[in-house]
């Protein structure tokens, strides 16, 4: 019973590729099952993050409420800062 070399290393090759290609069907069953799992995550975590829109808005509009209140605010304590300034120079010009 003689085998020959090159006989063993064919048969040795086509094993080896056949164990290549099991681990590589089952590496790509488990990368499909993980991407499964982080799809869903997204998917949740869009809708948790779509729920707190409405709540953002509000808050953005708030602030623009108050940014426009402190606005006008400072705007009337310069110009009447300027007017009084203006007053006591048209004063001291008058005398």
């Amino acid at each position: 019973m003689v085998v020959d070399l090159k006989e063993l290393f064919v048969v040795i090759l086509f094993l080896t590729l056949i164990i290549l290609v099991i681990t590589t069907i089952i590496a790509m069953i488990k990368t499909i099952k993980t991407l499964n799992k982080i799809n869903q995550i997204m998917d949740n975590v869009d809708v948790k993050v779509n729920k707190l829109n409405g709540l953002f808005d509000m808050i953005d509009n708030t602030t623009d409420v108050i940014n426009s209140f402190s606005d006008r605010i400072a705007t009337s304590i310069a110009s009447g800062i300027n007017w009084l300034l203006n007053r006591k120079k048209k004063g001291d010009n008058d005398e």
